[in-house]
């Protein structure tokens, strides 16, 4: 199977493939792409700053990736230990950064989920814990190596 076969065959969760008479690959940009959070808060966080989205970006951003969850869903998900707890909580307010709505979401088109798939039934959680530790250490060793 040469690369044009594969990708003729093969599914792109985040990009939508087109081919034309010619046999040339273009991608065109979904709306998963051109996503862009909005409502974001200045944070102070370890001595760093960053814009934090609440959890209504998180859904939002499932909604535009064509997989919708409401905010009760992600919560549920964090109190089950599906989803990692957020380090950005104000009162019983969670927040995320772009970097981190952006991880989630991408996890769970690659894991599979879809509406009306349980999240269980997919290696989504083991992947987002995983990820979403090593993004926030990358972020906050990045702003330490901003400061020497």
């Amino acid at each position: 199977m040469n690369s044009l076969d594969f990708a003729r065959t093969s599914s792109i969760p985040s990009a939508q493939l087109d081919i034309d008479q010619k046999n040339d690959l273009t991608f065109s940009a979904t709306k998963w792409d051109a996503y862009r959070p909005v409502h974001g808060k200045p944070i102070s966080y370890k001595d760093q700053h960053l814009i934090v989205y609440p959890l209504k970006e998180l859904s939002r951003a499932f909604g535009v990736a064509g997989i919708p969850r409401s905010q009760q869903q992600l919560i549920k998900w964090e109190t089950d230990g599906v989803l990692p707890p957020t380090p950005f909580t104000f009162g019983r307010k969670r927040f995320y950064t772009e970097n981190q709505i952006r991880t989630i979401v991408d996890i769970a088109l690659e894991c599979g989920l879809r509406p009306r798939t349980h999240v269980k039934k997919t290696g989504f959680s083991e992947l987002a814990h995983k990820e979403l530790t090593y993004i926030l250490q990358l972020e906050l060793d990045e702003y330490e190596a901003s400061l020497a």
